[in-house]
């Protein structure tokens, strides 16, 4: 409950790699702000620059970040195990992604509940994807754009107007997350079965990286390290390799797209046909159906698509830089 006296303490924790989830929490934050009363507090913070057990000095937070593998990264879903028990509080969940929202409220929200959190709000956001096996253009490229960002300041203010009333008692506007086929409409609306094509790629996906130990600047440079995050780089046993096959990596390849000096080396030759046909057979008639739907806005024409040389992993390093 909040305070007598005391004004509403809010904080936009985010995860963001290439910047797409960083514009979108940077843009809820201004909405925070704007709906701001005379003794509010509005903050916001990377995941990593804070600590999940100082969320309890919250009364409102909101947890965003992309979509890896149809569901949160685990460095999310290991943030909010991480929080004390915060009965009464408040919380809301965002994420940006590249083709579907999946399974990442069906996770997310619950898990939050489980920490003692109302929440009282979910949306998310096409994003353009950084990917090596992604062609450029990709067909969500373009966003999150000028209408995106606006959206989603609104979404931040109505947030904290909608904790403001549920505080003073309007429990009625708790919304309830729909489960089974409701849900799957909403955030599955074709189902997300991979076709044969997609599940050859699947088996074709690179499960170990060399690292390269001429270019490799460890231990000066421990960039993949710092920046992993799932956290399953080590390099102290003196073993300089990386395995994507471990229970914790989330096969994002950000060690080796972002490596300033190329020293990890990644064989991605073999999955980049296959992919191709997966996002045909796959992605695009989802997106396709969204755009129906209304709920999706192509921003790059289909005629633009190429399917043919131009990946990330053929990039001069670093394919992009992290966004701080």
């Amino acid at each position: 409950m909040l305070i007598k006296g005391e004004g509403l303490k809010s904080i936009v924790v985010y995860y963001s790699q290439t910047g797409n989830t960083k514009k979108i929490a940077h843009a809820i934050h201004r909405g925070l702000k704007k709906a701001s009363q005379t003794g509010d507090q509005y903050d916001i913070a990377r995941l990593k620059d804070v600590s999940p057990r100082d969320m309890v000095n919250y009364d409102l937070i909101g947890i965003g970040s992309p979509i890896m593998e149809l569901r949160e990264p685990l460095n999310v879903t290991e943030f909010i195990d991480g929080m004390k028990p915060v009965d009464g509080k408040h919380a809301f969940v965002f994420n940006t992604h590249g083709c579907l929202p999946s399974w990442y409220m069906a996770n997310v929200v619950p898990r939050l509940i489980q920490r003692g959190l109302t929440v009282i709000g979910w949306n998310d956001w096409f994003g353009s994807v950084v990917y090596p096996f992604i062609m450029k253009p990709y067909l969500t490229d373009g966003h999150p754009d000028a209408i995106d960002l606006e959206e989603a300041e609104h979404f931040g203010a109505e947030m904290v107007e909608r904790s403001r009333r549920i505080y003073k008692g309007e429990t009625q506007l708790i919304p309830k997350l729909p489960t089974g086929k409701a849900y799957d409409e909403i955030y599955n609306p074709v189902p997300m079965e991979p076709t044969p094509e997609y599940l050859a790629f699947l088996k074709a996906v690179p499960r170990v990286a060399k690292v390269n130990r001429e270019k490799c600047k460890y231990p000066k440079c421990t960039h993949c390290i710092d920046n992993c995050p799932t956290g399953c780089i080590d390099f102290s046993s003196g073993e300089f390799s990386i395995r994507f096959d471990s229970k914790r990596c989330i096969t994002c390849y950000l060690c080796e797209q972002t490596c300033p000096n190329g020293a990890i080396e990644v064989d991605y030759t073999e999955g980049t046909p296959l992919h191709d046909v997966g996002v045909k057979t796959l992605f695009l008639p989802i997106l396709e159906h969204m755009e129906k739907q209304g709920r999706f806005r192509r921003l790059v024409p289909l005629k633009d698509i190429k399917y043919e040389d131009n990946r990330p992993w053929k990039l001069k390093h670093p394919h992009f830089k992290i966004d701080y």
